[in-house]
């Protein structure tokens, strides 16, 4: 698939701060939604750790195999709340080292569960703070809000136990049957502050190998390398349309639930709201394009045709600048591009596509856009 990076021989054998600034801006190329105090808690956090402990290994993908315990690790909860209660540098350690307690052996890699810019900067400091290496690769290739949508649950594999650590000093163990754990996590997260730490997908490099996407790490790295705009082609994007945005809108419901039986009332697993973007093209077929959008971009529709879905990556850029959108900053007026990033193959089968769209109800379709 386009979107699928890999294991190459351009990989930095560690990560030094000079690396940690260029996966920072290359990261950031796909995280729609990022916070900008979070981003600088999180950078700030890793280089602190980076200048502590030093750089950190960067172990090849098809090494995971032979390493022991494999610790992914995530931030969870509202990363605006990263700004108000600021980190001790602690949480991480803590929750790895609750869940090597709860597995009864030491970890030997960490793996960023998948690849939001914060989720990747706190997994290094992880493997910074704990000594160990961070494995060139994630468990989703892409940005999906929920514990349990990767490719390791793809795989079989439960995120539980797991380890959720505080910046108020607390440490929660989660030991669930698979499926619940978002329902389990959350509302602790929003007892404890708004945000955590959490260790995850404690498993045999053997195991984790089989839903690992490769080269996610150093494909960051390599996108941010130029010292101007982030290189945004070394994640083979296509391009659906350029257009004006002539309406923002927002709606108090959700879509619903990683079990859609489980959801009522306002009970929702995602955390933000439904909001459609309605984009005017501004060449070619000069289409009416609706964007769908819960957390992520769920799905865009030309004249009610549909273009593109998850599990595919729907990106709404700037004309002006070519940087990635938040849909929540997108104000009617703006000039865009629309964009997609082909997921990982495997989310690609029926049960990839299933659980990717967990809870958003949103159809699958094939992009039919042009090479950026």
């Amino acid at each position: 698939m386009t979107g699928t990076p890999t294991d190459g021989p351009g990989r930095p054998g560690s990560l030094t701060p000079d690396h940690l600034r260029r996966l920072a801006a290359g990261a950031r190329v796909l995280s729609a939604g990022t916070e900008e105090s979070a981003f600088r808690v999180t950078l700030d956090w890793a280089a602190a750790e980076l200048d502590a402990h030093g750089p950190v290994p960067l172990l090849p993908a098809h090494e995971l195999p032979g390493a022991g315990l494999c610790v992914a690790v995530t931030l969870a909860g509202a990363t605006a709340a990263l700004a108000e209660q600021l980190p001790t540098g602690e949480e991480p350690v803590r929750a790895v080292r609750a869940v090597e307690r709860l597995r009864g052996r030491a970890a030997e890699a960490i793996v960023p569960l998948n690849t939001a810019v914060e989720n990747t900067l706190i997994a290094i400091a992880t493997a910074a703070r704990c000594g160990l290496p961070l494995v060139d690769g994630d468990g989703c290739g892409r940005v999906l809000p929920l514990l349990e949508q990767t490719l390791f649950a793809l795989a079989g594999h439960s995120p539980a136990p797991l380890a959720l650590a505080t910046p108020g000093g607390d440490v929660v163990t989660v030991e669930s049957a698979h499926g619940r754990v978002e329902d389990l996590v959350r509302p602790l997260l929003l007892a404890c502050g708004g945000w955590g730490v959490v260790a995850a997908y404690a498993w045999p490099g053997a195991d984790l190998a089989r839903g690992l996407v490769a080269g996610t790490v150093g494909r960051a790295v390599a996108a941010g390398a130029d010292e101007g705009e982030p290189a945004f082609a070394v994640y083979r994007p296509r391009r659906l349309c350029r257009g004006r945005i002539v309406a923002v809108e927002q709606s108090a419901g959700a879509y619903g639930h990683l079990d859609p039986a489980a959801a009522s009332g306002d009970d929702a697993g995602l955390p933000s709201r439904p909001t459609s973007v309605l984009v005017d093209e501004d060449e070619g077929l000069r289409r009416r394009i609706r964007l769908e959008a819960h957390n992520e971009i769920l799905l865009a529709l030309a004249d009610g045709a549909l273009l593109a879905s998850v599990p595919d990556q729907i990106l709404i850029l700037s004309a002006a600048d070519r940087r990635v959108l938040d849909v929540e900053r997108a104000v009617p007026g703006m000039v865009v591009e629309i964009a997609v990033v082909e997921a990982d193959v495997r989310w690609h089968t029926a049960r990839g596509r299933a659980l990717a769209r967990a809870g958003h109800g949103a159809p699958a379709a094939r992009d039919e856009g042009r090479s950026l």
